[in-house]
């Protein structure tokens, strides 16, 4: 059955606090205004998911020190005011910050996307597990060692901030766990090629939400769905999570009778060059999985592991 929802991504550039008087409380005062503003952008949308660059809590000019001052003094504020947010426009919000936790003497930060959901309950939290190591040993965060998959009402999202890209590591536990979205909160924009990856690695829908830089929303393919542009530092787009990859080899007249039966109930997209297309159901009458099992169509997956099978069989 069909299973639309529509991301946001926004990708604002830090504020500029250097006008302002030297007041941490007049600093989380003029944050939260600015929060408000650059989610009254997307939430016109009526996301189901808004999703905050790295940091998104961080002012300039700045310095590690005053930071560490500044989100000591923040705590979980900011959270709190997301909360009935996101309770009062039905959304689900990942908001991603340096946030203070107090249970670690010498590293009592954590860099971390927090998902607030439509309750506004707190229903995971990811530390980055990648740190860039002055983080560590000059700013005091902790490095994270977990990379669960965040359970939404809508699907499992896979984590990852900024540095993370780089590390196939983390894709690879990522991988196994089958995530329907991965959520890339950053400073770093880590290049159309590395962000394509992560998405057709774990065949996998991409929101990246990149402080001043062009935000991406990507398809299992890697191919973009919506980006935002020099004038726009946010993005919404509409995506279907009921989709299965299939290749082509065998399949080709199997995917032909399937289209012919539902017609404009399925949607069969082929981006070309890779051997296989992504079929989707838009009803709620009929399963993307249901339709592969009834046309007997071998998934991408299933394929490429039954070839691996028989190169070791036959070696």
């Amino acid at each position: 059955m069909s299973n639309f929802v529509t991301l946001s991504a926004i990708g604002a550039p830090e504020p500029d606090f250097s006008s302002l008087p030297k007041n941490f409380s007049v600093y989380e005062k003029e944050m939260k205004n600015l929060l408000k503003k650059q989610l009254d952008d997307v939430l016109v949308s009526k996301p189901d998911l808004v999703v905050f660059p790295e940091c998104a809590n961080r002012y300039q000019p700045s310095d590690r020190v005053g930071l560490k001052e500044y989100y000591a003094y923040l705590k979980d504020s900011i959270v709190e005011f997301l909360k009935p947010i996101a309770i009062e426009n039905n959304t689900n919000i990942a908001y991603s910050a340096v946030r203070y936790t107090g249970s670690d003497e010498k590293k009592p930060y954590r860099n971390s996307t927090i998902y607030i959901d439509r309750n506004g309950e707190i229903c995971g939290i990811y530390d980055k597990n990648h740190l860039v190591i002055e983080e560590n040993t000059q700013s005091d965060v902790k490095y994270g060692t977990e990379a669960k998959l965040v359970e939404l009402d809508f699907g499992k999202a896979a984590s990852a901030i900024c540095f993370d890209l780089n590390f196939d590591e983390l894709l690879e536990k990522y991988k196994p766990q089958n995530p329907d979205l991965i959520v890339f909160c950053s400073m770093y924009h880590g290049g159309l090629m590395r962000q394509a990856q992560w998405a057709y690695t774990c065949r996998s829908f991409f929101v990246g939400a990149i402080c001043d830089k062009p935000c991406y929303i990507l398809n299992p393919y890697g191919n973009i769905v919506a980006a935002s542009t020099n004038y726009t530092k946010h993005i919404s787009a509409k995506i279907n999570l009921d989709y299965v990859l299939c290749h082509l080899d065998y399949n080709r007249e199997k995917l032909a009778a399937a289209k012919k039966k539902y017609k404009d109930a399925i949607e069969i997209y082929d981006p070309g060059f890779v051997g296989s297309v992504m079929l989707s159901s838009n009803v709620d009458s009929v399963k993307a999985k249901d339709v592969i099992a009834e046309f007997e169509i071998e998934n991408l997956d299933a394929y490429l592991d039954r070839a691996r099978a028989h190169r070791l069989e036959n070696l």
